[in-house]
């Protein structure tokens, strides 16, 4: 895929995203009680509580509490769990995997799940899988209503992202730049994101824990990354590609939360 191919198909999918300023009014924010899980998540997972974000003009909630990666998971986290490292950009190991497919994700969270039932740090009700689309979405924005999590001005990315602007053409180690409103590192730029939804246009209605269409022929990644330009790592912003298939400007972060049927 060209770069200039893929910005032209980026143009038509990013939509419109909320041009306001402001937060939102009484927005949730991670709190310390562990009660409602039960488990011992791995460290640098973050505590995401239920809440609602609005997407375009429409409200999407979220209605359970999950946890979430702090950081991308690096070429050393998946060397671990699978013995092999897919990345192009090798070197350091902790820079994010890429060049990983979302099957080839997917098998790593199913990996550590097992690993981490085995050690009896969560139960055989809870699963390490990656974020719904509306997951990723809500914890990016952190409780904002802007383009991107630190605001509306692209300019300010510089401190929050590693994008075409500043990466020299390069991943680089994860949790460099500032984090957002509730911890998170690199949700915009770096690489894109993995997320467990088939893509389909974003629906025009209020929606309630959305987790894409039963089946559809490209799954969504989010998030912007080192090759693009800040403009296209807005929290709504996404794309698309084959669950086959993985190129090496595409990563992901996983989720904990209580398994689903």
């Amino acid at each position: 895929m060209t770069r200039i191919t893929f910005l032209l198909i980026s143009l038509l999918l990013l939509g419109c995203e909320g041009s306001s300023t402001s937060k939102s009014e009484g927005a949730s924010s991670p709190g310390s009680n562990t009660a409602a899980f039960e488990v011992s998540p791995l460290t640098n997972m973050i505590r995401i509580p239920a809440g609602t974000f609005q997407r375009i003009r429409f409200p999407v909630t979220v209605t359970h509490d999950f946890w979430l990666g702090k950081y991308e998971v690096t070429q050393g986290d998946f060397q671990k769990v699978m013995g092999k490292n897919p990345s192009h950009f090798i070197g350091d190991s902790n820079r994010p995997v890429e060049k990983v497919s979302f099957v080839l994700a997917n098998e790593y969270c199913a990996a550590l799940t097992l690993t981490e039932r085995a050690a009896g740090r969560i139960s055989a009700g809870y699963q390490y899988r990656l974020p719904y689309e509306a997951e990723w979405e809500y914890a990016c924005r952190a409780g904002a209503t802007n383009r991107f999590s630190f605001g509306d001005t692209p300019t300010l990315g510089d401190s929050f992202a590693w994008t075409a602007e500043n990466s020299d053409a390069s991943t680089h180690p994860v949790g460099l730049k500032r984090p957002n409103a509730w911890g998170l590192m690199d949700m915009h730029g770096n690489v894109w994101e993995w997320c467990l939804d088939w893509f389909e246009p974003y629906p025009a209605k209020a929606l309630i824990d959305p987790t894409g269409p039963a089946t559809s022929k490209y799954k969504v990644f989010k998030g912007g990354g080192w090759n693009q330009d800040v403009e296209y790592a807005g929290a709504s912003s996404r794309f698309m590609m084959s669950p086959s298939n993985g190129i090496h400007f595409v990563g992901f972060r996983v989720a904990l939360a209580p398994a689903r049927p």
